[in-house]
């Protein structure tokens, strides 16, 4: 009795100290070891722990995005599952939010908000005679990335202050898309507008490295500004509206 209390002490020291280095371990120095596995994801001036830890720079396909915070959740750990909170800021884009990763490669964000500029979403528009004003931000309530691919995922997005200038230059409102997943796997969703002086009805999706948009757009009330940049978006009708189709790659927004 006498040796398993005292193999049982040993463990219970071997325990505490495991803890007590896993919870003290730099972060720079863990991240040695995952670097090679994080892919296009760059990670620069790294402090504090593993637990609690900071990078001044994020850097994503070469852009920088700002400094990254996170806190990983211990329990979690125990079921083999990464859980931790995060948060980017410092740079064009902001974003927090909750990441899992299950033992079987899962990744789940969930409850997550971000922010950023309209002009960085240009070159999914592709309308070169103008440029977005106004910034853009979103909510993800859930989405789940399996094999490189995003599914089962919901949210919005909202266009606030949304104007153009270049060619022409108009004040269009605040626009709003919302999303989720369809039974196809392809994300699948809706935009229209808040009642401002452009007037909005559209759909999209996104498959695999693509997505598809079509939507009719038209100035409320004969706004005069807004009849002019409709010149320079989609395909002009008889009624006075344009007809907006859009097919692209996802890869031209990174």
């Amino acid at each position: 009795m006498k040796l398993l209390r005292n193999l049982f002490l040993i463990l219970v020291v071997l325990l505490v100290i495991v803890g007590v280095v896993a919870a003290t371990c730099p972060a720079e120095y863990a991240y040695r070891f995952i670097a090679d596995r994080l892919g296009a994801v760059k990670l620069t001036g790294i402090s504090g722990s593993i637990w609690n830890g900071h990078a001044t720079r994020i850097q994503v396909f070469g852009q920088e995005l700002g400094a990254l915070d996170w806190h990983l959740q211990a329990a979690p750990l125990l079921n083999r599952e990464l859980m931790a909170n995060i948060d980017l800021s410092g740079g064009e884009v902001t974003a927090a939010g909750l990441v899992d990763r299950t033992a079987d490669g899962t990744i789940t964000v969930r409850d997550a908000s971000f922010h950023f500029p309209a002009i960085m979403a240009a070159p999914a528009l592709d309308i070169p005679a103008l440029q977005l004003l106004g910034s853009i931000e979103g909510k993800l309530a859930q989405a789940q990335l399996r094999s490189a691919w995003v599914d089962d995922a919901s949210g919005s997005l909202r266009w606030n202050n949304a104007a153009v200038t270049g060619a022409a230059q108009a004040q269009l409102g605040d626009l709003e898309a919302t999303f989720s997943s369809a039974p196809d796997s392809t994300i699948a969703g809706v935009v229209h507008d808040l009642g401002g002086p452009l007037q909005v009805n559209g759909t999209f999706k996104v498959a695999a490295g693509s997505f598809d948009a079509e939507a009719t757009l038209a100035a409320r009330d004969g706004n005069p500004q807004v009849k002019e940049a409709l010149r320079y978006i989609g395909e002009p009708q008889a009624d006075g509206s344009s007809h907006l189709v859009i097919h692209g790659g996802l890869f031209k927004l990174l």
